[in-house]
């Protein structure tokens, strides 16, 4: 079993026994290809207003969704009765909108793009009706009385939000250009530091306002809604290279 997964492990084309020897020779040689990439612009990345934009979207995107792998099944319980059985079937509605939220732009976005050609309106305009979306569900559900339909329109928050996600990667891809990885992997991260301090924030909210569950909804859903600035001001298809800068050439 050992010897049929070695060649599956190497990244080297040359090595492959599959890849015969005229093909072999049509391959650049694997020193040019690892020294290609060369260091990290991270001085252009700090001095890019789509970069920045891109994180705090995506820092927008992640702190409401964090609610929902955390404080979720604990709100179901305490602020709706839920019990233990109910609360965890119904705290799975908003993952999985999410879910098909994220698949259906994925579909839709492809089809406009291709259909009008306007890259750039389309990933503004899903991101931004995304938001909306989220933002207006989410501070929607606190009114409904029946857990059952407030969990609903929950997971309409989490599927709107969602539909910000395929337009954030494929601006990563087209701005990055062959920095792609990293800046895919800075904005992924900017997103989990938001993500880890929103369950922290959810506690203290709580603390201060003598376990008002409601507050917390309108918060995120204030940063819901601050992810449709950064789309307004986002430009998700000029590469890196072509950007004007925030700041002159000579700063930082």
């Amino acid at each position: 079993m050992g010897d049929l997964l070695l060649p599956l492990v190497s990244h080297n084309p040359h090595e492959h026994p599959s890849v015969n020897e005229a093909e072999k020779a049509m391959l650049p040689p694997p020193e040019s290809a690892i020294a290609s990439h060369g260091p990290i612009p991270w001085r252009r990345f700090l001095r890019s207003k789509t970069v920045w934009l891109l994180w705090g979207q995506y820092m927008c995107l992640s702190y409401g969704w964090y609610f929902y792998i955390t404080w979720l099944p604990t709100y179901l319980q305490e602020a709706r009765g839920a019990t233990l059985e109910k609360g965890a079937l119904l705290a799975g509605i908003p993952l999985f909108f999410g879910g098909l939220g994220s698949i259906f732009c994925g579909y839709l976005s492809t089809y406009l793009e291709r259909r009008t050609g306007a890259v750039k309106a389309v990933r503004r305009g899903l991101a931004g009706i995304g938001f909306f979306g989220a933002s207006l569900c989410l501070a929607l559900s606190v009114h409904i009385a029946d857990p059952v339909w407030a969990m609903v329109a929950m997971g309409f928050a989490s599927f709107a939000s969602d539909l910000a996600m395929p337009p954030s990667w494929g601006a990563c891809m087209d701005v990055g250009g062959k920095y792609v990885g990293t800046l895919s992997g800075s904005m992924n991260m900017m997103g989990n530091l938001a993500g880890g301090m929103g369950p922290l924030a959810v506690g203290y909210i709580l603390d201060a306002t003598n376990q008002n569950w409601a507050i917390t909804f309108y918060v995120s859903a204030a940063v819901y809604f601050l992810g449709i600035f950064c789309w307004i001001f986002l430009d998700p298809v000029t590469p890196l290279d072509e950007e004007q800068t925030m700041f002159p050439t000579g700063g930082m």
